[in-house]
């Protein structure tokens, strides 16, 4: 009765939320006029279309693009390839509108993959993108939940039991392992033997830097290598695709789900559409696509209206296009479970596990970024599996909710939470040696986040932004940590109407200054990232570091990911010494833990300090003798 109840408490919570997006979603889509639904990302007007191509499955490719004017921003700068997207077409095209998926976003220029028939060659006329929520990831969710919720003596309701704290894990003797991959240090090594010996369930935590995917992969490899089949999901796509990166090479049978325009263009062939194209029945569908396609020209031929042509007749042929359309993509079905059917490893994200496509139990199912999914989307993955190894860190952000109320009900806590305080410690590891930063980096989140058990591997220790090819020794580039200290400056933060968060202009242009300090010494853009917990603040920094390759964004937005030098802008300077959602450490710990050689974090100490975390942090740049002034940079 009690795991009833937990469930019912979830689908109330995911209800919650739904609504509270598709709220937030017709608030920027009807609230704001186009000019500002722009700025904030949502929607790009004014667009042309370039092309029509077909693409991977046959699916329409139709490029569109908007001439630069004067100094703006790239009109898709909040869009990225995978996102959902309604393609608003021509005045007295018809359809009117169609919805499709973002293949690739250019700073000019971008490709939508349309889900079905689109036009036949490109239309005059302005055209109009705005991004798009979708029902399919909380149906799946729901879904999920009722049969979690509803399992009787089977697989699904022993796991329920388990990750409720009903039953105990099984545990079997660790067994006799020949590592597929012999660089794993002993953490590592410790964290496959508890996965392999877990009989139901365990749990990897991961700091910053200390390859859980890495180990996620030999757990995989190993679990295969005794004639299993293992499902591996994530959350977001990255995360997805670094576990491909590292399987492409094992020479195992993967299979990647999820539409090929969220999957890095590199790893593409290891998408399901990709090896479709690639079997030898694809053909086949290609002859049915062509014979299609063949009909539109020959109507095309008669006129866009086929008035000459009979009632009938013009009947007749739109059913034969049908047919033929119909005909393509079952075959392209078959072609695709039966691929699934034969994959010793399926990838996809949680939301991506098609139900159409992936069937049957699988003998392994591994959750990669586990403390950033809400329990309902972990569930998708687990009805799928008899025993369930999870990856995360406690200690970094949460899943994104849009509704506090229901983050407040317990939303916020993910199934990974649960599975650290109910598993026996033999069924978690910690990942201790990490890889990322200098160990002068890595001291303060270690100490702060990790009870000081973090080792900064040999490889990257001592490693400086100095020691990279072609850059100059500076005193930025020579220290691994600096902090920009803008203490009576007068860069007071402001409240953004628009994109309702805050900003700071004075720190922003500090920060772009110092980028350009450490392109200036010879770092190279694509490894830099400016970095900031607040929209507004990295809206504003975009439009003044308009610099190819870097990277300007949230922090939030940046997780699971590292740069060789990264600057922090924290905005917070107010003289109550309010930090607001800075208070939430966990944005901290990400936002010190994605530089490689070179950290700067620049803030207000008079307001950040009020708070003892923060205070610490200030203090450690002290230890280090790297605390300096933002007047060295405003008054040079």
């Amino acid at each position: 009765m009690a795991g009833h109840e937990h469930f019912a408490r979830l689908q109330a919570l995911l209800d919650l939320e739904r609504e509270a997006e598709k709220k937030e979603t017709l608030r920027d889509l009807r609230r704001f006029p186009v000019s500002q639904r722009e700025a904030l990302g949502k929607t790009v007007s004014g667009l042309t279309m370039e092309s029509v191509e077909s693409g991977l499955g046959g699916m329409p490719l139709v490029a569109l693009s908007r001439s630069p004017k004067g100094e703006e921003l790239s009109p898709f700068h909040a869009m990225n390839a995978g996102d959902n997207v309604l393609l608003t077409l021509p005045s007295g095209a018809e359809p009117g509108a169609a919805e499709g998926t973002l293949y690739k976003v250019e700073e000019w220029r971008a490709v939508v993959a349309l889900g079905g028939p689109g036009p036949e060659e490109p239309l005059r006329g302005a055209c109009q993108l705005d991004l798009l929520g979708s029902d399919a990831t909380y149906q799946r969710m729901r879904k999920a939940l009722i049969a979690a919720s509803e399992a009787r003596r089977s697989r699904l309701s022993e796991l329920r039991e388990i990750f409720l704290g009903e039953k105990a894990p099984a545990r079997g003797r660790v067994p006799k392992i020949s590592w597929l991959n012999a660089s794993l240090n002993e953490y590592q090594r410790e964290a496959v033997k508890r996965a392999l010996s877990a009989e139901d369930a365990a749990v990897v935590h991961g700091p910053p830097g200390t390859g859980k995917t890495t180990v996620l992969v030999e757990i995989i490899r190993q679990h295969v290598a005794r004639g299993e089949r293992a499902l591996a999901t994530a959350p977001s796509n990255i995360a997805v695709d670094n576990i491909l990166e590292k399987l492409l090479g094992t020479g195992l049978r993967v299979v990647r789900l999820g539409h090929p325009a969220r999957t890095l263009e590199s790893l593409r062939h290891g998408n399901l559409s990709a090896q479709v194209e690639e079997d030898p029945l694809y053909e086949q569908v290609r002859e049915l696509d062509a014979r299609r396609e063949r009909l539109a020209r020959r109507r095309s031929r008669f006129g866009r209206g086929l008035g000459q042509l009979g009632y009938a007749e013009r009947a007749e042929r739109e059913r034969e296009a049908s047919r033929l359309w119909r005909e393509a993509r079952d075959l392209e079905f078959e072609i695709s479970r039966r691929l699934v059917a034969s994959a010793q490893v399926v990838l996809a994200t949680h939301a991506g596990v098609s139900p159409r496509l992936v069937r049957g139990a699988f003998d392994l199912v591994v959750l990669d970024e586990a403390s950033q999914a809400v329990e309902p989307l972990s569930w998708i993955s687990v009805a799928l599996g008899r025993k369930v190894v999870l990856a995360g860190d406690a200690n970094q952000l949460p899943p994104t909710l849009h509704s506090k109320e229901a983050a407040e009900g317990g939303l916020a806590s993910t199934l990974f939470d649960r599975l650290k305080d109910v598993l026996p410690p033999t069924s978690q590891t910690l990942l201790r040696v990490q890889y990322r930063m200098h160990e002068d980096i890595m001291r303060f989140p270690s100490e702060q986040f990790y009870e000081g058990k973090l080792i900064a591997d040999d490889s990257v220790a001592r490693h400086l932004a100095a020691e990279l090819p072609a850059v100059a020794a500076t005193p930025l580039t020579s220290r691994p940590v600096t902090f920009v200290d803008t203490a009576g400056a007068g860069f007071d933060e402001a409240w953004n109407e628009l994109l309702e968060s805050r900003e700071n202009r004075g720190e922003a242009e500090l920060a772009v200054k110092i980028i350009y300090e450490l392109l200036g010494s010879g770092l190279k853009a694509k490894d830099c990232a400016i970095l900031t917990p607040y929209v507004a603040q990295a809206k504003l920094l975009k439009t003044l570091g308009r610099e190819p390759g870097l990277e300007i964004g949230s922090v939030d937005g940046f997780q699971g990911r590292e740069k060789e030098a990264v600057v922090v802008s924290l905005v917070r300077s107010n003289p109550a010494g309010q930090i607001g959602f800075l208070g939430d450490l966990r944005r901290l710990n990400v936002a010190l833990t994605r530089a490689r050689r070179c950290l700067i974090v620049i803030g207000d100490s008079t307001t950040i300090a009020r708070h003892p975390v923060y205070r610490a942090f200030v203090e450690h740049a002290d230890a280090l003798d790297s605390h300096r002034s933002s007047y060295e940079w405003t008054h040079a």
